[in-house]
């Protein structure tokens, strides 16, 4: 008998210990005791298992190995302006996490296991004991069953140039597999239409209609949205497999508990495929910095109008300044949707800002021009007591002005007169010649008024 216990591994070591007829000498208690002291000594320690009721640990574990890599990729795509992940990509993530869960659900070493003691095990177990039936093979494989039942099916990428109507089908037709019966299937379909309205509304309102497509690209569509409200409804939506499951494994709030190792959920490696599609992500970053750095800030600048900036002089001159001012690029209008909406309305307001200070650059010219033109009503003559030296000077036919002008402005005057003719429309090209003859005449004046002041200060000092 013992010699069988030990060949089934059932014992791993013993000794013999006599005992006497009583125990009510002190030798037999010490002989007891010592007894009970090696058996302690030789207890194997406590298996370090953890629980919790399988809806926890299906959640617990998306969340630590799919969620904050998908949410990660899916953050890095978009401030990089990717369009989403491919989905096989993201199910085939999402599929072998609930693999593997399954797996440590329903490892084989647990098997390995006789404990609890039946004395204080009960039905359904708890957080420190499980029930009896808790690493039996038929409860373990009804438990990878349960796991697995949580994934969702796969789905291809449709071709880059598929049109809208017959993607979204394909995408309904989908969803439609995701709902457990027909009462909750509404629901995860109108959240899909939502968000594929929202794509369709953005891209509408970014092509304004001039676009021979009837819908949004595939890359356009948000496919990792799509796919999170599918895994959360799964996750919400979830019957348990029709496999017979043993009563003892119920607990009497209806909660069934899975028991595994700690250790071994920090085993989980992501397939090949999530490997690859994170370094195409970081690759396409990488190449949209790279684009971004070489881009010059001055390329995204275009002349938006030319602003009237009057510096006036004392001969009556104004001159004109061309400015520039930043177009907002079309990152920043895709930045948020309603910055996309709002774009016609925008592009209306800057034309007709356009449009008030061409106007005004229109006035403000003729108005130079008629003040140029008009000849002052009291214009100084030449006195009759002019030394003869005076008189031989050229005569000047145009009147002269009022205040003298200095050389710095006359240079002023010029640049003025060229940035006019540059900027001027072929029918005020001729005023602006006459314009230039009266400057000329101005300056020929100001000799003039010159030599008439010199000869008024000789003719006092004689």
């Amino acid at each position: 008998m013992l010699q069988d216990l030990i060949s089934a591994q059932l014992i791993s070591d013993y000794t013999i210990v006599e005992l006497p007829g009583s125990i009510n000498d002190l030798g037999g208690t010490r002989r007891i005791s010592a007894a009970v002291g090696w058996l302690v000594s030789q207890c194997p320690d406590s298996p370090e298992l953890c629980s919790q009721t399988l809806q926890e640990f299906v959640e617990n574990g998306i969340d630590g190995e799919f969620a904050r890599r998908f949410y990660h990729d899916k953050k890095e795509r978009h401030l990089a302006g990717l369009p989403s992940q491919e989905p096989g990509v993201i199910i085939e993530l999402y599929n072998s996490v609930l693999q593997f869960l399954s797996d440590v659900a329903s490892s084989e070493q647990l098997c390995d296991f006789s404990w609890p003691i039946t004395e204080f095990s009960k039905p359904g177990g708890n957080k420190l004991l499980p029930h009896l039936q808790w690493n039996m093979p038929d409860h373990l494989a009804w438990l990878k069953k349960a796991v697995l039942s949580f994934q969702i099916p796969y789905l291809d990428l449709p071709p880059l140039g598929a049109p809208w109507h017959p993607v979204c089908h394909m995408i309904f037709q989908y969803v439609s597999q995701i709902a457990s019966s027909s009462l909750t299937q509404p629901l995860i379909q109108s959240q899909v239409e939502n968000l594929l309205r929202k794509s369709y509304l953005k891209w509408k309102n970014r092509t304004c209609g001039n676009s021979d497509d009837d819908g949004p690209s595939v890359d356009e569509i948000p496919w990792d949205d799509i796919l999170s409200v599918c895994i959360d409804h799964k996750l919400r939506d979830w019957k348990p497999p029709k496999l017979p499951v043993a009563p003892e494994a119920v607990s009497e709030d209806g909660e069934i508990r899975v028991y595994h190792f700690k250790e071994h959920l920090k085993n989980f490696t992501p397939p090949f495929s999530w490997e690859q599609a994170r370094l195409r992500t970081q690759e396409e970053t990488r190449q949209g910095h790279e684009r971004s750095r070489v881009k010059s800030p001055s390329s995204f600048k275009k002349p938006r109008s030319i602003s009237m900036m009057p510096h006036q002089y004392d001969s009556g001159m104004s001159m004109l300044s061309g400015g520039e001012k930043s177009i907002p690029s079309a990152d920043e209008f895709t930045d948020t949707a309603s910055a996309q909406e709002h774009l016609p309305e925008h592009l209306l307001a800057q034309l007709q800002l356009d449009k008030i200070e061409s106007r005004r650059f229109e006035e403000r010219l003729h108005q130079c021009l008629a003040e140029d033109l008009d000849p002052p009503g009291d214009s100084v003559g030449l006195p009759l007591y002019l030394p003869q030296s005076l008189v031989s000077t050229p005569p000047v036919t145009c009147p002269l002005m009022k205040s003298p002008v200095s050389p710095a402005q006359e240079a002023g005057s010029e640049e003025g007169c060229e940035l006019l003719v540059k900027e001027l429309s072929p029918t005020l090209s001729d005023r602006v010649k006459h314009f230039e003859q009266l400057l000329q005449a101005t300056k020929e004046g100001d000799v003039v008024s010159e030599l008439h002041l010199s000869a008024l200060v000789d003719m006092v000092d004689i």
